[in-house]
């Protein structure tokens, strides 16, 4: 009975130690998460570089023009692009840090 009770004591506790550090990585995720300011692309620190940005399509659908920063960056899924060619739209982003590259993960009309 003494084992069986330390047992259930035991893996409480450790149920509880993983669940505080999910919340804590939770938690440090979304402070250090990126919006449309401009952080897309200097979010070097953090271990994602995923992003929220407005902004334009080119006419061919291989760059993004951020609202925010007027920077263009290069799209390696043009793909994801087509059919918003010369569009403004909202996307959800995957930036390389070390090229700028953007990999786009979901397109959407932007909030009007």
């Amino acid at each position: 009975m003494k084992k069986l009770m330390l047992g259930v004591a035991a893996l409480t506790l450790a149920l509880w130690v993983v669940a505080g550090t999910q919340a804590y990585a939770q938690q440090s995720g979304s402070t250090q998460g990126q919006t449309d300011q401009g952080q897309a692309g200097q979010n070097q620190g953090t271990s994602s570089n995923t992003g929220q940005m407005s902004g334009n399509v080119s006419s061919n659908g291989k760059s993004f023009t951020s609202d925010s920063t007027n920077k263009s960056y290069k799209v390696d899924n043009p793909d994801a692009l087509k059919g918003h060619e010369g569009q403004h739209v909202a996307v959800i982003v995957h930036v390389d840090p070390d090229t700028g590259v953007i990999h786009i993960m979901q397109v959407e009309a932007p909030p009007q």
